[in-house]
């Protein structure tokens, strides 16, 4: 999956799964905490739906506050997790 794919997918969640009202807001560059108001309980639904959605193992160990910072970080980390999946399997 590319990033962009990511990303859209990641706008889509947000959209239609958590429905947030802050949802207008989003943009590559928007911060998960502060322009989306997603708080703790949200991402972690947030997570649960990408790992379904994505196919990718989000582990708590690889959580780091740096990757969910903004959509474009968390959409680099998904990135990084299917690669290091990908080279598990290979």
């Amino acid at each position: 999956m590319t990033k962009e794919a990511y990303i859209n997918l990641i706008e889509r969640l947000i959209k239609e799964e958590l429905e947030l009202a802050a949802a207008d807001s989003f943009h590559p560059h928007a911060r998960l905490n502060e322009d989306l108001y997603i708080d703790s309980v949200m991402m972690l639904e947030l997570i649960l739906c990408l790992e379904l959605e994505a196919g990718v193992s989000i582990p708590d160990e690889a959580i780091s506050p740096k990757d969910f910072y903004t959509v474009d970080s968390l959409a680099d980390f998904l990135m990084r997790q299917s690669e290091r999946e990908g080279a598990t399997h290979d």
